[in-house]
């Protein structure tokens, strides 16, 4: 696996529940508040020469299992007064008793949360009422358990390698964009997904090796690399989806290479009725829905109107497709048909459809393209960097010089 070290967490095993470690854990929280120069540092380095990310795990007002099977460490986050070390057990955290950031480390094996294992140390933090659980861990442990949430570790190990630059590049650019001290990335699809280590194959894994340290760049800086499943033969520009500015490397290309994929042609029926339900989840006084009209940029619907008896609800294209479940309308890539109960929607493509196409990369890796061929036909005008595997003092995360892979 990426980044071994002797100190940091490496074996599965079963953690036992122990009511004493609870009660001695929930004594000593106190007097460990975090500098606020600890909290603005976008990159923590626990010992070790390289750049780690942070990972919202959880929210939550619920109590919160941290355990280990072997050796195990909690340390006050910024005075690293050690509360306990010693025998690996599990602790109940509650959100009322965690009155300071604590961190805790495990030897020699994962720490669960929950149940679910993970690489690295786990912070937490009480913030309103609520208990944040970060994950610190060195940035290819992290994309180990986020390439095989986001593709399939059965395909051809080109595309394997393009979704392990992008993801890395999506991360760093939140490192060096992001605006909340306590985490960079969120575990979810609000960022990437990222499941930790009983999700981690060999095949990922061995992607993100090969691939270590390299984002993609545009103006010497690791770009918001967008993917997506399946692009029905058109990537978008970001700016027909979303709102803000128009991303020269986020323009949209030509595909020929996602014709395999199961979402490249689908159909759908819409009824008025099913319309008017889920708007009215969000939009107050919806009446029985009397026409609608769907506006487009490129191909893609980017603006939906629809009359109803008591109005007009306006919206982007993006957000009417989130109205419904994630499989009901699959992209905005679609043609409405008129019927008797509401529109048939004819469609191509599965997600946003703005830089990476899965399917797409996939293919173009059957036809002997190169990871880096790959990347450079998604993300136009860009180029392969290396990022620094020891942070500079004053400058972390920043990119280092170093000869770029083949591009």
């Amino acid at each position: 696996m990426p980044g071994r070290e002797t100190h940091r967490p490496r074996v599965n095993g079963r953690a036992v529940a122990s009511a004493a470690a609870c009660a001695l854990f929930l004594a000593f929280l106190a007097g460990c508040a975090p500098s606020r120069e600890f909290l603005l540092r976008k990159s923590t380095e626990i010992g070790a020469e390289k750049n780690y990310v942070r990972v919202l795990l959880l929210n939550t007002a619920e109590r919160v299992a941290v355990a280990s099977p072997a050796r195990m460490k909690i340390s006050g986050l910024s005075d690293r007064r050690v509360h306990y070390d010693g025998k690996g057990r599990s602790v109940f955290f509650y959100t009322e008793k965690v009155k300071e950031p604590v961190v805790v480390e495990s030897w020699n094996s994962p720490l669960s949360v929950n149940g679910v294992p993970y690489r690295g140390a786990i912070e937490l933090h009480s913030r309103m009422g609520r208990l944040l659980v970060v994950n610190v861990l060195t940035m290819d442990e992290y994309l180990s358990g986020v390439v095989p949430c986001e593709i399939s570790s059965g395909w051809n190990i080109e595309a394997l390698r393009a979704q392990a630059v992008a993801a890395r590049s999506y991360a760093y650019y939140h490192i060096m964009n992001g605006n909340d001290a306590l985490f960079d990335l969120n575990a979810t699809n609000r960022s990437q997904v990222y499941g930790g280590v009983k999700v981690e194959t060999e095949r990922t894994s061995k992607a993100v090796r090969d691939t270590s340290g390299q984002v993609v760049s545009h103006n010497n800086k690791p770009i918001l690399a967008f993917f997506h499943s399946t692009c029905g033969g058109n990537t978008i520009d970001n700016n027909k989806v979303w709102t803000g500015e128009a991303r020269e490397y986020l323009r949209g290309v030509r595909c020929e290479y996602c014709s395999r994929s199961p979402h490249y042609a689908w159909e759908e029926m819409l009824t008025l009725y099913e319309i008017r339900q889920h708007l009215a989840r969000k939009y107050v006084g919806v009446g029985t829905v009397t026409g609608i009209a769907f506006r487009k940029e490129g191909g893609r619907v980017n603006h939906v109107t629809v009359d109803h008896k008591n109005g007009v609800v306006r919206l982007s294209g993006n957000d009417f497709r989130l109205l419904f479940p994630e499989k009901k309308i699959k992209s905005l890539y679609f043609e409405a048909v008129k019927t008797r109960n509401g529109l048939l929607l004819k469609g191509h493509g599965w997600g946003h459809g703005v830089g990476l196409c899965q399917w797409g990369a996939n293919g173009m890796a059957e036809r002997k393209a190169a990871y880096t061929d790959i990347l450079r036909h998604y993300y136009r005008g860009t180029s392969l960097m290396i990022m620094a595997e020891k942070a500079r003092p004053g400058s972390q995360n920043k990119l280092a010089p170093g000869p770029p892979p083949r591009y």
